[in-house]
């Protein structure tokens, strides 16, 4: 045990001494958020990614100790460096990103005719996106469905892909995922009405636990405006029937 510990003890310091072998670009998407690359990253994302490191330094070890993993197989060798990138650069870029969120949205251009925005739902096909289970930090496959009423102003098709996209980036309940991305778009945009609608399949419920039939998946949805008022049935019908078309 005492060789394969020092083994790993060597690892910790990989990506403070990193030659940014990973690209050299951050995704510009994100602004500050980091992306795939190393260069112009705060330091604080650096020095996340080393704690992250040496923590599965210590899982490994940990494993080792109980079960005998070999940690000798050159397959974990940087096992812990993977994970830590993987954490801060891609699965969790996404926490306390409201306020990017709403600036992305905010690239907005006004209807062009008196009754463009009359009556008008807006929608698109599923966005399809991984997030994190903050009980048990497994993977969770959504299908979202974002929908709105205009009001004043539309917004270009890919906004909506890339704040799911980012918001989804965090260990966040499904519950509070959708109610926190439509109050996003009703607040930024100021629609007459807006909705999300969340499909989730869950590996801490398929996987372990209960482990349920892969099929099974949780569906939540939160509406603003129009789509929550009462005798208004008739935009959420027609937003349902769109998305039954494209898989709900």
């Amino acid at each position: 045990m005492e060789e394969q510990s020092d083994l790993f003890e060597d690892k910790i310091n990989f990506v403070q001494d990193s030659e940014l072998e990973e690209g050299d670009y951050v995704n510009n998407v994100f602004e500050d958020r980091p992306g795939l690359g190393f260069v112009g990253l705060k330091p604080k994302y650096i020095t996340a990614m080393r704690q992250i490191e040496a923590a599965w330094v210590q899982i490994l070890n940990a494993l080792h100790d109980s079960y005998g993993l070999d940690i000798n197989d050159p397959n974990f060798h940087e096992t812990p460096k993977r994970i830590s990138r993987m954490m801060v650069l891609e699965r969790c870029n996404g926490i306390n990103s409201e306020n990017l969120c709403r600036k992305i949205l905010g690239k907005s251009f006004p209807a062009m005719g008196e009754r463009e925005d009359d009556q008008l739902v807006v929608t698109t096909n599923p966005a399809i996106v991984y997030s994190l289970c903050p009980h048990h930090f497994e993977n969770v496959e959504y299908h979202i469905w974002t929908g709105y009423i205009p009001k004043e102003k539309f917004i270009g098709i890919s906004k909506f892909s890339r704040v799911v996209d980012l918001y989804v980036r965090q260990p966040k309940l499904q519950e509070s995922l959708t109610s926190g991305l439509v109050d996003i778009i009703q607040e930024e945009l100021d629609p007459k009405g807006s909705i999300v609608i969340v499909k989730g399949w869950h590996d801490c419920m398929i996987c372990r636990g209960a482990k349920s039939n892969p099929k099974q998946c949780m569906i939540t949805s939160a509406m603003r405006g129009l789509f929550s008022t009462p005798g208004q049935h008739t935009f959420k019908e027609e937003f349902m029937q769109l998305c039954k078309q494209t898989g709900l």
